[in-house]
């Protein structure tokens, strides 16, 4: 008991003092990232997550590719995120929610927990709307060369979750399908979850894994 007593007291030395944190998630069914991730066929290491928070999601992503395609060696993942206590649309019937704590101040225990082990991260301070505006035709990535992604094999949504932003989301990474794209869908029940399905079937994507707060999409082309 003391000594888990002592160990809380030191996290929160480390929080308050050097902004160091654990990575957190607050949702569930994250061994559906580690299933999308192992069904690669043939990876071209580039991942995107909206809706960072804490991270939990990001790592996980980043960990299932480390554990099934250890030979990728320039594995991109964006992650994007605004923080700075921006109106939240947590679902189809609670917009604009300002009772959260998306702070600024998680944004930078994120930037520091993610630079000591995650050099695959690429954080973004944007939201979903300014950055789909600002890179149609792809992302920048800056490593020795200029390298544009704009073909994503693995897309986590999980911003905002009304009809329109989650319809506004799926609408980009349509544009920017690899040969193999597997869409992961969170809290699935905040929104018109018949309707992505409808969309996403349309785009000759098929239902892989369904669970209480996830779902997968795969599109072949």
């Amino acid at each position: 008991m003391f000594r888990k007593i002592k160990r809380k007291l030191y996290k929160n030395f480390l929080k308050d003092r050097f902004l160091i944190t654990d990575i957190e998630g607050d949702s569930l069914e994250y061994e559906i990232f580690d299933s999308s991730i192992k069904r690669l066929k043939d990876p071209i290491g580039s991942s995107f997550e909206i809706g960072v928070r804490r991270g939990m999601g990001s790592k996980k992503i980043i960990d299932a590719y480390r554990k099934y395609h250890s030979h990728l060696n320039d594995h991109i993942h964006i992650g994007l995120d605004p923080y700075g206590e921006l109106p939240y649309n947590f679902s189809e019937d609670n917009k604009s929610n300002t009772n959260h704590d998306y702070t600024n101040l998680m944004k930078r225990e994120m930037i520091i927990n993610f630079s000591k082990k995650y050099k695959e991260f690429n954080f973004v301070n944007l939201d979903t709307t300014e950055f789909f505006q600002r890179f149609k035709d792809g992302y920048p990535i800056y490593s020795k060369v200029k390298k544009i992604i704009n073909r994503f094999e693995i897309v986590h949504f999980d911003g905002l979750h009304d009809n329109e932003n989650v319809n506004l989301e799926i609408d980009y990474f349509l544009n920017h399908l690899s040969n193999q794209t597997i869409f992961i869908l969170d809290d699935i029940e905040t929104f018109d979850f018949d309707m992505v399905k409808k969309k996403l079937n349309k785009n000759n994507f098929k239902l892989l894994e369904s669970g209480n707060r996830k779902a997968s999409f795969e599109y072949l082309g």
